[in-house]
């Protein structure tokens, strides 16, 4: 079960099968399993799925490779789209109850420009409606005609997926090398036309409120699409070859004291493998772990990372969002797992640029039913931004949160995590495992 402040809350179940090997195996005393499978089922309340079936296994065939593999459909309703680039960047802002000639609020925080879209307004020539999953549009300014805003910055994605990957290890496990392959489907849904609740500028609030659903206006997406800003609206296949290489000395991967962990990556998407697009991503990110007073405090770790992507090519403007860590997927600035004070996806482009600062303090550590657990409170910082081109790069404008996260480490592999998060926008609490780096 998790929580975050975009998707709702999630539940799941996670069914596992592993087999351990045997003690005369050569690569018992390392391996932590002979091969390991699970099939998960996860939803959330705002209905984002993320369901896989996926497969480990270190050390086949007796050898120092592992293979690894995944079955994925992932869905995604409530994704958000503020533009790619630089002005994706620009401060929220609305008209007052979303009205023309109203009041113009600018430096908005999120919460305050959802609940102003939400109110509808007039609709005309540019507004479609959708009947019977056709959209019409070209209707006449009329005040009788109304429409929202409420989805102007969200689409839905859903992407079903199939992930390989190879990695050999060298120097003891100090280094891998990581190849793999990527196919997907995206199917992109808009919600120009479609028909939500909205809420009435007039009688809200008021006991002659009529408030129900009316149809969503010309979305960002759209915009942007017919404005030959971007590409993708309508979806496509993506089909890839990724190559990864990691230098890892961590002393223990998932919630380590000391060490460090670097990795460039590089994945190619290329027509001449099936895909319906053509362009190259590379991504690199160091992790650093250092504990300051080993005798004088149980655990006390500074942690910190810095991590850099780059889109080059025709990308279609959902792909901008993705990175390939040989850790898993990274989506989007913004959310969990980069800038934890913007919601998920909240910045996009070409050049992607964060970091992390955290300070992981140990204060109290306990024994139940012979499972030991230990409890830390974890100040942080993080910050980011996007840029147009990669030789825009630079020092300025960065985007800041900060926040105070609490930690259950759980006989030391299990970690349960609690963020609290505030930026300038937006705050934001986040309920999880393991911690975000």
């Amino acid at each position: 079960m998790n929580s975050d402040p975009n998707v709702g809350v999630g539940y799941g179940v996670r069914v596992f099968l592993i087999n351990n090997g045997k003690k005369s195996d050569p690569f018992f005393e390392y391996a932590p399993y002979r091969f390991r499978m699970f099939a998960q089922y996860f939803n959330t309340t705002k209905n984002r799925q993320y369901q896989d079936i996926s497969f480990d296994a270190p050390y086949i065939f007796d050898t120092k490779w592992r293979l690894r593999g995944d079955l994925i459909y992932d869905t995604n309703p409530n994704t958000l789209y503020y533009g790619i680039g630089e002005r994706s960047l620009e401060t929220l802002s609305y008209q007052e109850r979303n009205q023309s000639g109203g009041e113009v609020v600018r430096n908005a925080t999120y919460h305050e420009r959802e609940k102003n879209i939400y109110f509808t307004r007039p609709g005309g020539p540019g507004d479609p409606v959708d009947f019977q999953g056709t959209n019409y549009s070209g209707f006449p300014n009329n005040d009788a005609f109304r429409v929202t805003d409420r989805m102007y910055n969200r689409y839905d994605i859903r992407s079903p997926q199939a992930n390989l990957s190879g990695e050999h290890i060298f120097f003891g496990g100090l280094v891998r090398a990581v190849a793999g392959i990527r196919v997907s489907q995206n199917i992109i849904k808009i919600f120009d036309g479609q028909f939500v609740k909205s809420t009435d500028p007039l009688t809200e609030g008021t006991p002659f409120s009529n408030s129900g659903i009316t149809p969503n206006g010309k979305t960002k997406v759209t915009e942007d699409a017919e404005a030959g800003k971007i590409i993708g609206a309508n979806g496509g296949n993506v089909k890839s070859v990724r190559f990864g290489l990691v230098l890892d000395t961590r002393d223990l991967e998932p919630d380590p004291n000391r060490g460090m962990f670097v990795e460039a990556t590089y994945e190619k998407v290329a027509k001449a493998f099936g895909s319906d697009f053509q362009y190259s991503k590379y991504f690199t990110q160091v992790k650093l772990f250092y504990s300051p007073f080993p005798k004088v405090f149980d655990k006390l770790v500074i942690a910190g990372r810095g991590a850099f992507g780059l889109t080059e090519g025709d990308a279609p403007f959902f792909e901008y969002r993705n990175l390939w860590s040989t850790e898993g997927g990274i989506t989007g600035l913004g959310g969990l797992r980069t800038l934890r004070g913007y919601k998920q996806d909240r910045f996009a482009g070409k050049a992607m640029g964060w970091g992390n600062i955290e300070l992981r303090w140990k204060f109290f550590d306990f024994n139940i039913a012979g499972q030991h657990f230990a409890l830390n409170l974890v100040p942080f910082m993080d910050f980011g931004r996007v840029w147009d081109d990669e030789h825009n790069v630079g020092l300025k404008d960065y985007k800041y949160s900060r926040g105070l996260g609490f930690r259950i480490a759980w006989n030391q592999s299990t970690i349960l995590m609690l963020d609290y998060a505030v930026s300038k926008e937006d705050k934001q609490v986040f309920m999880n495992f393991n911690h975000i780096f």
